[in-house]
């Protein structure tokens, strides 16, 4: 439970930093009218902030060691300096850090697989040295996390399944999947909606397939497809390492195979 709670407020400043930064757009455009000076003094003043409300946190209550090696190149780029798939990335470890709230019990109730998580649940998580709580962190019960996890790598399922149709992948069926119905990547899919929702894993059904924003998983537009993946990948990557699944327990090394 320590070792989860200062994961968690690790990915409270990560979901911080690009709060700190303006979009790589905006400072283009911005960079595109200013001279040198003024761009050097914008990334000195990024710099600064950045010292103050990231780095020198973390390192006063001594939980920069725990700062995974990508996370630590992240938090210590600012200004014109911010990689911009990596300012994006870190906005959604917001659902990677509701994850380990909810096995912490910070929130009660699991969170709707498509709504995304406000970043202002990060309110609830105390910035401080685990000793000096007047009560300790506790995780939820094993059997409970590895539902929950199980229950993700299914939703993740669904979302490469989604993805081998769209690309065209050839689905080549065994005899014996023949005679159990399954000549289609499509016809699995029907099958283990029907499966997950009759034991309860899915609460709703519809068109047999998985239920996103209220509509077939298999009917998301582009951009609905997009979020249920940022969603899903973040909860499930947060729920794997919880659950012991990354090598050394190493934030970065994480896997997410389904």
């Amino acid at each position: 439970a320590i070792e989860v709670y200062n994961r968690l407020i690790i990915l409270k400043f990560v979901v911080i930093h690009p709060t700190l930064t303006p979009p790589k757009s905006v400072i283009n455009e911005l960079f595109s009218r200013w001279s040198e000076d003024e761009q050097i003094k914008f990334d000195e003043d990024c710099k600064k902030k950045v010292n103050e409300v990231i780095i020198s946190p973390l390192k006063e209550k001594r939980l920069w060691k725990y700062v995974s090696p990508e996370e630590k190149e992240f938090l210590l780029s600012y200004g014109s300096k911010v990689d911009e798939y990596s300012w994006l990335a870190a906005g959604w470890r917001m659902e990677a850090a509701g994850m380990l709230m909810w096995a912490l019990k910070i929130i009660t109730d699991w969170p709707p697989i498509d709504i995304e998580l406000d970043p202002e649940l990060l309110k609830k998580v105390e910035v401080k040295k685990i000793g000096l709580f007047s009560k300790r962190p506790l995780l939820r019960s094993k059997a409970e996390i590895d539902s929950k996890r199980n229950l993700i790598e299914l939703w993740h399922w669904r979302v490469r399944t989604k993805q081998l149709i769209e690309r065209g992948e050839p689905f080549t069926p065994t005899e014996d999947m023949k005679r159990a119905g399954f000549n289609t990547f499509d016809d699995i899919v029907r099958f283990s909606a029907k499966t997950a929702y009759e034991r309860g894993d899915l609460q709703d059904m519809m068109e047999e397939d998985f239920v996103f924003l209220g509509k077939p998983f298999r009917k998301l537009t582009d951009e609905e497809f997009q979020e249920a993946t940022s969603i899903i990948m973040e909860r499930h990557y947060a729920l794997n390492w919880v659950c012991g699944k990354a090598p050394g327990n190493r934030w970065d090394e994480t896997p997410t195979d389904t």
